[in-house]
């Protein structure tokens, strides 16, 4: 099972977020939701995107490589700008509508300014990254998170992941939007310790023209995860004007009641804008103009999902 390939588009070492102690997260390309407010765009296409990162680019004028490579006409010279040195330097601009994403560009940068977000790897490519920071899963209580995009969605390649793990002794925890066939779920318990589940809304209309999928089959996975033995770190994005109402705190609120004995935690987490970066990269429009809540409102529903006698933090 260690051959079996997937696609992803990231793995980070030494990471703190995402579940208990010291971790390595794996970062699966590919989700069938489609967020307003997702901070990884890099993450939804279960194709390839070409990625321009300004701080790498060695410019036209010493490089220019790229501009041969492209055979379809998507990239010429922009304007005199500045570098970050406060340089004159000129950079390529990727003109979208003619690009084909044939990557050619990306095969030829020697600084890595132009990238393929998306990389072919095996379970065991995994494992080698994974192994290198054996001694810090075991001094902080940590392990590896298998995240995405939606893992799910790739579902063998994340399973034998999940088990690869196991066999090897480092814990697991799987960071899901719930948005998956109840029976996968249920086939790969046995080898995940926590999920990082997310509650985005608990109406299904609204939760439709937000996320682009309705919400009864996240729901029906947590009921069903939690009557099978599953623990679960609950995460509740909280974003002013689409889902912050007191109607929706309440109401997904009350749904965690129901699996209160399976949950570890529940993470209020505010909205923020350190993904819009990641946006200008891609080329895609970065459509989130709302200001993180205040302080006092992230108190507010603490305190609410508290009254409930929930296990809730901020963040």
């Amino acid at each position: 099972m260690t051959n079996i390939e997937g696609n992803i588009y990231d793995i980070q070492k030494f990471s703190v977020h995402d579940g208990p102690g010291i971790r390595t997260d794996v970062y699966l390309k590919g989700c069938p939701l489609t967020c307003v407010w997702c901070h990884s765009p890099e993450s939804q296409s279960f194709e390839p995107d070409l990625a321009w990162m300004e701080i790498k680019c060695i410019g036209t004028e010493l490089c220019g490589l790229c501009l041969e490579a492209c055979k379809f006409g998507a990239l010429s010279k922009g304007e005199v700008t500045k570098n970050l040195k406060d340089e004159d330097i000129i950079y390529p601009v990727v003109d979208r509508e003619k690009c084909t994403v044939c990557l050619e560009c990306a095969k030829v940068c020697p600084s890595k300014g132009l990238y393929n977000t998306q990389r072919h790897v095996t379970v065991e490519e995994c494992m080698k990254t994974i192994r290198q920071d054996k001694r810090y899963y075991e001094k902080s209580g940590g392990g590896v998170t298998i995240s995405g995009g939606e893992p799910m969605s790739q579902f063998e390649f994340c399973k034998a992941l999940a088990k690869a793990c196991k066999d090897e002794g480092f814990t697991v925890a799987l960071d899901t939007t719930g948005f998956a066939p109840t029976e996968h779920y249920l086939e790969i318990l046995p080898y995940v310790d926590l999920f990082l589940y997310d509650l985005k809304h608990m109406d299904s209309e609204r939760s439709k023209k937000l996320v682009g999928v309705p919400n009864e089959k996240i729901k029906e996975n947590a009921l069903a995860l939690a009557k099978a033995g599953a623990r679960f770190q609950i995460r509740y994005p909280i974003i002013p004007k689409l889902n912050d109402s007191l109607e929706n705190r309440k109401a997904t609120a009350e749904f965690c009641v129901q699996i209160k004995d399976a949950i570890d935690v529940i993470q209020l987490l505010p909205f923020h804008k350190m993904g819009q970066t990641k946006y200008q990269r891609l080329g895609k429009t970065y459509r989130m103009n709302v200001s993180p809540p205040p302080q006092e409102f992230m108190q507010e529903t603490l305190e609410l999902f508290q009254s409930y006698g929930l296990p809730a933090q901020i963040g």
